[in-house]
This record gives C-alpha cells, sequence and structure tokens, in this order.
C-alpha cells in the first residue's frame, strides 16, 4: 500500500494549513515580542535574531510534530484513511523514532544545525548585521511558513504508520507483541 489520494490530500492540507497559522503567528509574536530597541543585531549575547532563529528552527518541528501527529492519528482511526505500513514510508519518515515526541525532538535539533545555521551563514553573507521590527517580522513569518512545510509531511507521512501493524496470516510466525498500537 502507498500514499492514497486521501493521504497526499491529508498532507497537503495539513502544509497549507500549517503555512497559513506559521505566517500569522508568528509574524504577529515576532511582532509583539519585539525588544524595546531600533534594531535587533543579526548575532549578540542578549536578544538577536540568531538566537531567535536557532530556537525557533527547533520548537517549530517540535510543536508541529506534536500536533500534526496527534491530528493525523485522529484522523486515520476514524477510517476515512487507512494506516500505512511503518516499511512503505520514504525512508527519512520510516527512520524517525516511535516516540513522537522524541521525533520532534530530533527533527527539530537536525533543523537548528542545518537549515537554521545554513540561514544564519545566508544572513551573514548577505552582510545582514541587524533587522528593524518590520524586517524581523516579514523574517520570522517566511522562515516559519517554509520551514513548517519542510517539516510537515515527514511528520504527516510518519504518523500514518503509528497504527496497529497488521496481523499476519494464520500459522505464521511474527515477533511477540507486534500486532499491538503503537503509544
Amino acid at each position: 500500500m502507498s500514499l492514497t489520494v486521501d493521504h497526499r490530500r491529508l498532507v497537503l492540507g495539513q502544509a497549507l494549513g500549517g503555512a497559513v497559522i506559521n505566517l500569522f503567528l508568528n509574524g504577529w509574536l515576532a511582532w509583539a515580542t519585539f525588544p524595546p530597541v531600533e534594531t535587533l543585531p543579526l548575532w549578540a549575547r542578549g536578544n538577536c535574531v540568531a538566537g531567535d532563529t536557532l530556537g525557533t528552527s527547533f520548537f517549530l518541528p517540535l510543536i508541529t510534530c506534536i500536533i500534526l501527529t496527534l491530528v493525523t492519528r485522529k484522523v486515520v482511526r476514524g477510517g476515512s484513511i487507512p494506516w500505512i505500513p511503518r516499511a512503505e514510508l520514504p525512508t527519512v519518515s520510516r527512520i524517525l523514532p516511535n516516540n513522537f515526541i522524541g521525533r520532534g525532538a530530533l527533527v527539530g535539533l537536525a533543523c537548528a544545525l542545518t537549515v537554521g545555521l545554513a540561514t544564519l551563514g545566508l544572513l551573514t553573507a548577505l552582510g545582514v548585521d541587524a533587522m528593524t521590527r518590520s524586517q524581523v517580522t516579514t523574517y520570522k513569518a517566511v522562515y516559519t511558513v517554509l520551514l513548517g512545510l519542510l517539516v510537515t509531511p515527514l511528520f504527516a507521512w510518519r504518523a500514518f504508520a503509528d497504527g496497529p501493524t497488521p496481523t499476519p496470516p494464520e500459522g505464521s510466525r511474527s515477533a511477540p507483541g507486534s500486532e499491538t498500537m503503537r503509544p
């Protein structure tokens, strides 16, 4: 079994819905929490764009994974979309841990160390040394939309395999406990 049209439609809806939420929520949060300074430095010991970017790069995937996994499991348990065996997932989703909080933390750490640092390297190479409130708001809104679009399919695909494993045919051997529901 592979991803059906319904699976793809759900992933697309989650990605686009997440993009809209991230655009407005993170844009608003950036505007509302901007410190009382004229510009925010890219690099500094205190409040800075780099610290916010790295924190966002970790926490956005973690929070996305928690919410998305719970929503996806509920939809699939409702019976409108079938579970998918883990072996049939794309490799990147298949190797993620069973524990969805660990899954989100692992991807969050990977995003902070890759996407976050690469973004900061690009901003530094472009000569950005500080941003105004409007620039930070726009940057944060766009960054979170793109990061969300990157991680949402990973988490949705993996959540499709969080259901009960298929019961093997009569007379075949299976590992003890393989027919149980995963947490």
